[in-house]
């Protein structure tokens, strides 16, 4: 008996001892699998809290927000830990629960094809539980994967089975998905039909107040101000949350603005300003009521509130807004581009919706592209100037020298005090020197005086008609500038016609007469307007512009083609290329002659210049026909590139032409002086004869001095003969020595005119294919 008791116990043991072995590892399993799925659910409830607490979306916003860096964590560790329950724990009753929190962390990251995937693997489980939101999110994924078509059919099926089983919540989110959908795709009538429809549903009061909110707000942007207001009243009638109440009553003050009842409006805001409860949405209160000032003509007004917006609400995007809109009010109202340039650079600083930054960058670039082209012309014309009068460009630099001198004493005299300052106020040891460079350290200087020389002097290196070309280019951008961008006309008038009239030679021109017509157009003178873009069109032919021209004009692009002109040009440049120069010339002549008024007619000219002096090398030839293509066609750009080489040719020939002037004129000088020596020479010879025969008429005495008078009688005469022998060779040295010198001369005047026959070549390299 005890043998059997005894064996008995020991198998009731090790049957114990087994069953206990066995227990801990159930309960091991057990407690893996619970930390898993406690782990994977506590993460996905605060994933989706944080979306709750940060997202601050509109209740039929179609796109969804970007998740926080926290939210994105706990997703996460749901897909982690939710992935480990399927993969260690497929028999689990908590497996439908992990595959949806998975599909709903990839929806929430944004990863729909993810979390279509796994919608659709929790469908195929017909989990009564599931069934129905598995559905409705398989839609969700398609709509965000814009497979749109498939997406409302699923709706439609999901909003079908939400009636029938009467579940309020599924078809709650049906309507949101199709409303936002209908928004998304600017079908806004539909969606105000869907919407209203919700309303009608059995909806609690703060969700029923936040869609009638969202309906009149659809119609705001509808501009159907009078329904959006009748939407606001039926708001403030239900049980609104307080966000929804306080927005709705801000936008019903900003519509009853629409509706011309300024005055109610800025009552309603003004309540709204001084009640404590709103408080924190002063500043957006604040902006609609300098709105309303601005708007009624209050402009000094408006820019104090919106300077205090500005100043007061710092850490708000009200603070944006405000900076644009005082930049704005400078631009438009003021036209201080300057501070509004300041003011907009400003809004890059502050928090601001991403639309007023955007605005606000490219209006300061605008202005800063104003600044550089008004430096850039004051520059050029202050070179022009220097340019036509170096004695300017000497005396300006005396003056900036001063003036540099100056400002340089004054930098040194403030940096001693700012030095002396430092010493008295902190100790010597461990104190860090001024960082930068002297040239850096001037420029944040600020030195102000009363001087006109504070600009620096530069002596352009280039030619002027490449400054005055500098001039035109940056006048006619600013003047655009003006036109398209600042929408200040009158302004962008100035630089055109300043082009027109000053700079009448430049390449911009056609350009700018063009643009001339574009403002008549917006003071809607067609007729002046017209009659430049024909100018463009008649004279401008090559310029692209003019095929603009021709369209404000109503020329089709056929008639543009349909030149019978141009065949014969063609013609003459198949003859050029076969080396027919003349047979060319004669094409190309006959363009001029039958068809003045053509686009042509100016080009034919300009080619026969350029045959003559690039083919045939017969410059007065080439200039012959230029001389006629500048006194026919004077604003073509054909004269613009000849022009500088015919005045040089024309110049150089002047030069001969007064070189040999020059010549004539001293040979008739040396013909003048030769026949002066030669009657001075001749009343020289006539005087010593006279004197001969003066002395041979004499009456003879005969005494004891006979012979030595008569010796010396005979010496006279050998005298006088001597005298008259002395003068003229004397007359005879002196004109061989004037016609060497004469002689001389002829050979350098001929040397210098040899020199000047020959003009440089005027078009050199440029071919006719070229000039198409």
């Amino acid at each position: 008996m005890n043998i059997k008791l005894n064996k008995y116990f020991s198998l009731l043991g090790l049957m114990s001892f087994f069953l206990l072995l066995n227990s801990c590892g159930m309960w091991n399993n057990f407690t893996a699998y619970y930390n898993r799925f406690y782990i994977a659910e506590t993460a996905f409830e605060e994933g989706e809290e944080e979306i709750v607490l940060n997202q601050k979306k509109p209740l039929f916003q179609f796109k969804e927000e970007k998740l926080s860096s926290q939210a994105n964590k706990s997703f996460d560790e749901v897909i982690k830990f939710s992935s480990k329950i399927l993969q260690f724990n497929k028999d689990s009753k908590y497996i439908h629960e992990a595959i949806y929190m998975i599909a709903k962390s990839y929806y929430y990251k944004g990863q729909y094809n993810k979390g279509l995937r796994k919608f659709i693997e929790l469908d195929k489980f017909n989990d009564e539980e599931y069934a129905l939101s598995a559905k409705l999110w398989i839609a969700k994924c398609e709509l965000q994967m814009r497979t749109f078509d498939l997406a409302l059919e699923h709706l439609e099926e999901v909003k079908t089975l939400a009636l029938t089983n009467e579940n309020e919540l599924i078809l709650f989110e049906v309507y949101l998905a199709e409303i936002s959908y209908l928004i998304y795709r600017e079908e806004f009538f539909k969606a105000i039909t869907k919407i209203e429809e919700l309303v009608e549903q059995n909806l609690e009061d703060e969700v029923k107040s936040e869609v009638t909110y969202e309906l009149g707000m659809l119609y705001i942007s509808l501009e159907n101000y009078e329904k959006g207001v009748a939407a606001f009243e039926l708001v403030e009638e239900g049980s609104p949350t307080f966000e929804i109440e306080f927005k709705s009553k801000l936008e019903y003050a900003k519509a009853i603005k629409h509706l011309s009842r300024e005055d109610e409006a800025l009552q309603r805001l003004n309540r709204l300003r001084d009640n404590t409860k709103y408080e924190l949405h002063w500043d957006i209160i604040d902006l609609e009521i300098a709105q309303i000032e601005l708007e009624s003509g209050e402009v000094e007004t408006a820019l104090e509130i919106f300077y205090s917006i500005d100043t007061g609400y710092t850490k708000n995007e009200s603070s944006g807004i405000a900076a644009f809109m005082q930049g704005d009010i400078m631009e438009h109202i003021y036209m201080d581009y300057d501070s509004a340039k300041i003011l907009y650079e400003k809004v890059a600083t502050k928090k601001a919706p991403s639309e007023y930054r955007i605005e606000a960058r490219i209006k300061a670039n605008v202005l800063k592209s104003r600044e550089n082209y008004n430096d850039k012309i004051f520059s050029s014309k202050m070179g022009y100037s220097y340019l036509l009068d170096t004695t300017l460009y000497r005396q300006d630099s005396i003056a900036y020298a001063g003036y540099s001198t100056r400002r340089d004493s004054a930098m040194q005299v403030a940096n001693e005090l700012k030095e002396s300052e430092n010493v008295r106020q902190t100790p010597t040891k461990g104190r860090k020197p001024t960082r930068g460079t002297g040239t850096a350290l001037k420029a944040q200087f600020i030195y102000e005086e009363d001087s006109l020389y504070t600009y620096e002097p530069k002596l352009p290196i280039i030619s002027v008609d490449s400054v005055l070309n500098q001039i035109t280019k940056n006048e006619y951008e600013l003047g655009n500038l003006y036109f398209s961008d600042l929408v200040v006309p009158d302004s962008a008038y100035f630089y055109y016609n300043d082009i027109v009239t000053n700079y009448p030679t430049t390449r911009y021109q056609a350009k700018t007469l063009y643009s001339l017509g574009s403002y008549y157009l917006t003071l809607e003178n067609k007729i002046r307007a017209d009659s430049l873009f024909q100018y463009v069109f008649d004279n401008y032919s090559s310029d692209p512009i003019a095929k603009v021209a021709a369209v404000r004009l109503g020329i089709s692009i056929e008639e543009l083609n349909s030149d019978p002109a141009l065949d014969k040009y063609y013609i003459a440049e198949t003859l050029i290329e076969k080396e027919e120069y003349y047979d060319a010339i004669e094409e190309l002549n006959s363009i001029y002659e039958v068809f003045p008024e053509s686009h042509y007619a100016p080009k034919a000219l300009y080619s026969i210049g350029w045959v003559y002096e690039n083919k045939l090398e017969d410059y007065d030839g080439a200039v012959n026909y230029y001389d006629t293509l500048k006194a026919k066609y004077p604003k073509t750009e054909y004269v613009r590139d000849i022009n500088s080489k015919l005045i040089f040719y024309h110049g150089e020939k002047k030069a001969v032409q007064d070189s040999i002037a020059r010549f004539e004129k001293a040979i008739q000088d040396s013909i003048a002086r030769f026949e002066k020596v030669i009657a001075d020479s001749i009343r020289a010879d006539s005087l010593a004869q006279f004197k001969i025969d003066s002395l041979s008429n004499a009456p003879t005495i005969i005494d004891s001095t006979e012979i030595t008078d008569s010796i010396s009688v005979g010496d006279s005469v050998s005298f006088a003969d001597s005298t008259s022998l002395t003068t003229k060779d004397s007359t005879k040295k002196v004109l061989e020595h004037q016609l060497e010198e004469d002689e001389k001369q002829k050979e350098e005047s001929l040397d210098d005119s040899t020199k000047s026959a020959n003009p440089p070549e005027l078009i050199k390299g440029q071919g006719t294919k070229g000039q198409k």
